[in-house]
This record gives structure tokens, sequence and C-alpha cells, in this order.
């Protein structure tokens, strides 16, 4: 395996959106989402390189909108969460950040739609897979295939 070495003009050529965003900001994005979140060592669940990528792009995006694009913090005015409501006559405005069944750390990726798509395309990482190895491991020992030590007395 190996280990992801971020570009910042291949994410924004694979985001559009985030061409006027320095690369300086798409690097410290990319270095949060690989200390945080997302494993980018010989470890990593995802094995595959470009898949492993494409999930850091999504992170990388969904990161910029939680935290802003601009690296001047007064130009990141976005609220957290989505906008439920929203009228224009006498101003009115108003965000939502539902918590959903089952996870709490959902909550924080449904708030972009970037996010929301990591953690769809990710759901077979954070499920458990169970493996029968065969037998039924009376009279052997499952992990090694020995047989297991004669106990005096059956204890």
């Amino acid at each position: 395996m190996a280990v992801i070495t971020f570009d910042p003009s291949d994410f924004k050529a694979t985001y559009p959106e985030f061409s006027s965003v320095s690369d300086a900001r798409c690097t410290i994005m990319f270095t949060i989402a690989e200390q945080s979140i997302l494993d980018n060592t010989d470890g990593s669940p995802v094995m595959d390189v470009d898949y492993r990528t494409q999930l850091f792009y999504m992170l990388i995006a969904h990161l910029l909108l939680i935290f802003g694009v601009s690296d001047t913090p007064t130009a990141n005015n976005t609220p957290p969460g989505r906008i439920s409501n929203a009228t224009e006559g006498t101003v009115s405005f108003a965000s939502e950040y539902k918590v959903p069944e089952g996870s709490m750390m959902a909550a924080w990726f449904l708030q972009t739609k970037y996010g929301a798509m990591y953690w769809t395309v990710t759901a077979r990482f954070r499920s458990a897979t169970y493996i029968a190895l065969g037998g039924s491991g009376v009279g052997y020992s499952k992990a090694f295939g020995v047989p297991v030590p004669n106990i005096p007395g059956g204890i």
C-alpha cells in the first residue's frame, strides 16, 4: 500500500467550486483530515489508494465548508448545519443541526453534501465483519488449529 501525497491542483480539478481557495488552505484541511479522521498509513482500512484519495477530497471539501474557504477568519461567516427556513421580507433565517438516530458522528458529517457523501460511502468501513473460520472448535483451538491440551479432572 501507499501513502497519499496531497495535490491541491488535482483536488481543485475534481471540485472546481473550490478553485479560488488557496493551496495552503486546502493543504491545511488535508492535514486535519489525515491526522484526525481518515488513516493515511499502510494500516488504513481503505487499501485502494485511488479510493482513499477520493475520500480525502470529500473530507477536504467538507472541512472547507465547515471551517470556511477563506484564509481570513472574518470572511468565513457560514453557519453550521443546514438551512431549514429562510424569508426575504424583514429577513429571517433558521438552520438546523439534527442528530440522526444511531451515531453522533453522523450529525457532523451530514452538515454538508460532501460530508454526507463521505458518511454514506464509508459505511462499509464502520460495520463489523464476521468471518467464520469453519469447524465448531470442539477439540481444537480455533486460533491455531492444534488440539486443546488435556486438563486433568476436565476443568
